[in-house]
């Protein structure tokens, strides 16, 4: 009989004391042990800025990597399943045209879609010869974004594009302009965008206040999944050739040309055209980007410029706001709170069976 009359003491000192530890501050073990968000680069389809070079995408690839929470992989192989197999993110960063993605790299990307991994897709503007890095030979590629348009046909992805002049002898990605809104009158590719240019209330833009870049457009014009665009000034400029552009002024079509085929141009005057997509597809997130440059350690394309990209404005936080929300989901972080719950109840429910047994004796 003693020993029942002590039971609820050591039942009213055990809740007490759990009462008093969940009062307490504490890190809960769970949460440093998360198995990190593997952040695979593809260094395999000859990318015009490599993942090494502190002037390509060195900086802002290890700003990702010394986060906890993301591992950084570079890759060389082709980018099959087993190669993407535990891949959660996957950038696609300025691929060259003469290395194209293969039948079994589709299928690859295609199934790590699937399986609810993201994609981060960059390309890039083509520049003309008033360029200053037009000195550069291996900067007289830029802009090569077919090589993106044809992985998003064989993924079987529709609705956006990046938006292309097709000729004869070349495919040229499109540039934004804006003579308003430039840093330089005589440079009028290279902007300086502030909120008021993207959905300031998506998580992407969270704690943005200003971008520098030059930017492909993408198409078609008044694509929904659009989250950034250029001020209404701004208007896509068509290469008509290697040695320059069409008429800075007006685009390089015909509204004739526009009105049969609207869907096809981003370049035409007063459309707001989009730079920067993101998307849900499936149970997988994309973005695509109309710049890479912007994120790299290249100085501005400004003559006796020391400005780098990373280090202008929002540039690098951009860059790891996309991967936040590329890798949203990914991971749950553990809670203390349900297991003290349940710990609780079940003490309660003790206590109270036992004092409902004393009752009935």
């Amino acid at each position: 009989m003693n020993q029942l009359r002590t039971i609820p003491r050591i039942l009213a000192l055990a809740l007490t004391v759990i009462l008093l530890l969940s009062s307490f501050q504490m890190t809960v073990q769970a949460q440093t042990d998360l198995d990190p968000i593997v952040v695979v680069f593809d260094a395999s389809h000859s990318p015009q800025f490599a993942a090494d070079n502190p002037l390509g995408l060195k900086l802002v690839l290890d700003l990702v990597n010394e986060s906890t929470r993301y591992i950084v992989r570079i890759n060389e192989a082709p980018l099959t399943d087993e190669v993407l197999n535990d891949t959660d993110i996957l950038i696609i960063a300025a691929p060259d045209v003469v290395s194209p993605f293969t039948t079994s790299e589709f299928n690859g990307i295609s199934e790590m879609l699937a399986n609810g991994s993201s994609l981060f897709l960059l390309g890039d503007p083509a520049i003309g010869q008033q360029s200053t890095y037009w000195s550069e030979s291996q900067m007289q590629d830029l802009g090569e974004n077919i090589a993106i348009n044809r992985l998003l046909d064989g993924i079987n992805m529709t609705g956006v594009r990046f938006s292309n002049n097709e000729t004869l002898t070349h495919d040229w990605s499109d540039t934004m302009f804006d003579y308003d809104h430039a840093l330089n009158e005589s440079v009028p590719w290279l902007l300086k965008l502030d909120p008021t240019t993207w959905s300031y209330n998506h998580p992407i833009f969270r704690n943005i206040n200003e971008l520098y870049t030059i930017t492909a457009t993408l198409k078609p014009i008044g694509l929904v999944s659009g989250i950034g665009h250029g001020y209404e000034s701004s208007f896509a400029q068509y290469q008509i050739s290697v040695n320059g552009w069409a008429n800075y002024s007006q685009p390089n079509i015909t509204i004739d040309e526009y009105a049969l085929r609207p869907l096809s141009y981003s370049a035409i005057n007063g459309t707001f055209p989009a730079w920067i997509s993101a998307l849900e597809y499936g149970s997988s997130r994309i973005v695509i980007s109309g710049s890479t440059i912007m994120f790299t350690g290249k100085t501005l394309d400004l003559q006796d410029s020391e400005l780098q990209y990373f280090y202008v404005g929002d540039n690098a936080r951009l860059f790891m706001n996309i991967i936040g929300w590329l890798s949203e989901d990914f991971v749950e972080t553990p809670s203390a709170i349900i297991p003290m719950l349940i710990i609780s109840s079940v003490i309660m429910i003790i206590g109270v069976a036992f004092y409902l047994l004393k009752k009935i004796r």
